[in-house]
């Protein structure tokens, strides 16, 4: 009985180490296809830009991890852009280096002194994620996201839809 006792006490130990809170940050480039029409005339357009992404969440096992995630995107002068939203990845294995894929759910605003458009988006992401110990890790992936946001001029009669959004980054991660 002791030693089934002892290995209970081992095998929690375990569990709650793979366990915790994080934080973290990427960065790199951001992808926004978007429609513009204007009656029956529309035009495709696809914006580039530099994003950071600062996350918090928490590992709920070795294999899975949910979070809380803020996007900024670096735009032109007067022109902001943002997206925020849930998150959950799972890890695949047991090694330092571990694929990983997840879910993401979010809104997004863009907004430029003639228009604003905002609206919710659902998406997937992929990567490999490397930790160096415990605590810090380091990944690199790609978001893929599709939306709904929307918003008209106000110079002129177009309306402007955000098709998908699609995200390339890297960054680093502390677990607490």
């Amino acid at each position: 009985m002791k030693k089934l006792l002892l290995l209970a006490v081992f095998a929690s130990a375990l569990i709650s180490a793979e366990k915790g809170w994080y934080v973290g940050i990427d960065g790199y480039k951001t992808r926004s296809n978007i429609t513009v029409s204007n009656g029956a005339v529309s035009e495709k357009q696809n914006l580039k830009r530099n994003s950071k992404t600062l996350k918090a969440g928490y590992y709920v096992s070795q294999q899975g991890r949910a979070n809380i995630y803020y996007q900024r995107s670096d735009t032109m002068d007067d022109t902001n852009g943002y997206l925020y939203g849930l998150g959950y990845d799972y890890l695949i294995g047991s090694y330092p280096l571990k694929p990983y894929f997840g879910v993401l759910l979010g809104y997004s605003k863009y907004s430029q002194p003639d228009l604003t458009m905002d609206g919710g988006f659902i998406g997937a992401n992929m990567g490999l994620n490397y930790a160096f110990g415990e605590n810090f890790s380091v990944e690199g992936g790609y978001r893929y996201m599709r939306s709904n946001a929307s918003g008209d001029f106000t110079s002129s009669a177009s309306k402007a839809k955000v098709d998908t959004l699609k995200n390339w980054y890297v960054g680093a991660n502390y677990k607490f």
